[in-house]
């Protein structure tokens, strides 16, 4: 089971809702300021909960699109409490 950090969660969704519809976020952990155990985690994460509304893993570096209803949803949630 996967524990990834509050904070490690909201930093990506945050990233995640300032994309338009068809761009992609390649998730960078030192272009987010996270380690990389913690991004990987925390993507695999937010992606098998279907936050975003698309995203692509390949070769151990993930992408991934904007916020689904679901992400924003968990995005609010972990955000105010």
């Amino acid at each position: 089971m996967l524990n990834p950090s509050k904070s490690d969660c909201v930093t990506i969704l945050s990233a995640a809702s300032q994309l338009t519809d068809d761009s992609l976020l390649p998730l960078d952990p030192h272009r987010l300021g996270l380690s990389r155990n913690g991004m990987e985690t925390a993507a695999a994460f937010l992606i098998e909960r279907a936050c975003f509304k698309r995203h692509h893993d390949g070769d151990g570096h993930y992408a991934v699109g904007g916020l689904s209803l679901q992400g924003r949803l968990r995005l609010d949630q972990l955000s105010n409490g």
